[in-house]
């Protein structure tokens, strides 16, 4: 997970620009110390420059790009060579960029230039058999109103959520159709989570444990997060009622209730941080789950 960006001049090491993407900045300590680790490495040996270095919980990596330096902060879990893949290129853009522009274009357009080179995609997968609610649960996901009549998903529906991230991610949703003959295209092998939706009815939750088994059969590595929705119906069985028949706890949801919105991005964070093995800062979910208004 990429905590943030930092841009300094290469002359006075005097930040330029930044991106953060936990709402809140690397503390300046860090940086510091960082920097004074750096300079004691390259005078011991100048390819040492190019290792990433770490301090406290955070891993510091940088590289010179013309007149600046771009240094990449992350977890002590993040992949070094995903984060040496993304901070060359950026680098290599960053260096066309300063030789062509004056700092305060730079400072105005920071985030549009660098997100692109860090940011990346996570993808969950939207399941469940037709008429559960799949479609209501990503409007009240993104802070819409629910649908005011049920349209069926035909074949596969894969959205992509704008303006929703967690950190450096954003988050990619795959609303896969539930009527019978669409079972057969459901395609996960791409998937990072996959949500199983129930309409609560013993039916269907009978239903729904069979597919649960189907996937942890075929990904038994892909973490599966059960949502017990229409809770708000008469014949619907209590979400506990539902996680003892499903084999897996289950999270009760009314997807047409707005009320149940902080419950959903509330799991969708844990999910998330579960799955980044993070030790979530003490902050806020919208703070922690960027998500704009594209109403």
């Amino acid at each position: 997970m990429i905590f943030s960006t930092i841009l300094l001049s290469a002359k006075n090491r005097r930040k330029i620009a930044s991106s953060e993407y936990w709402g809140k900045p690397i503390p300046q300590k860090h940086i510091k110390r960082y920097l004074v680790q750096l300079e004691a490495l390259v005078k011991k040996s100048v390819q040492l420059k190019f290792k990433p270095i770490t301090v406290d919980e955070y891993k510091f990596i940088s590289r010179e790009c013309g007149d600046g330096i771009i240094i990449f902060v992350s977890d002590l879990e993040e992949s070094d060579e995903d984060v040496v893949k993304k901070i060359n290129r950026a680098a290599k853009e960053l260096g066309k960029v300063l030789s062509k522009h004056p700092k305060s274009y730079i400072k105005a357009n920071y985030e549009t230039i660098i997100n692109r080179f860090v940011q990346s995609q996570f993808v969950i997968a939207l399941i469940g058999q037709m008429g559960v609610g799949k479609t209501s649960l990503l409007h009240l996901l993104k802070g819409k109103p629910p649908p005011n009549e049920y349209v069926p998903t035909i074949a596969v529906n894969t959205e992509v959520i704008e303006g929703i991230r967690f950190a450096n991610y954003e988050l990619v949703l795959l609303d896969f159709a539930g009527h019978g003959g669409a079972r057969e295209l459901w395609d996960i092998s791409a998937t990072d989570i996959v949500f199983l939706l129930t309409d609560s009815t013993l039916k269907n939750i009978i239903a729904s444990k069979k597919i649960l088994s189907e996937i942890t059969e075929e990904y038994p590595e892909t973490p599966l997060i059960v949502f017990a929705n229409k809770q708000d119906n008469a014949q619907s069985l209590d979400s506990s009622v539902v996680s003892k028949v499903m084999g897996s706890t289950s999270h009760p949801m009314v997807a047409i209730d707005f009320s149940y919105r902080t419950n959903l991005l509330g799991v969708l964070v844990g999910a998330l941080s579960e799955y980044f093995v993070l030790d979530v800062p003490n902050m806020s979910i919208e703070q922690l789950l960027s998500i704009e208004d594209n109403t």
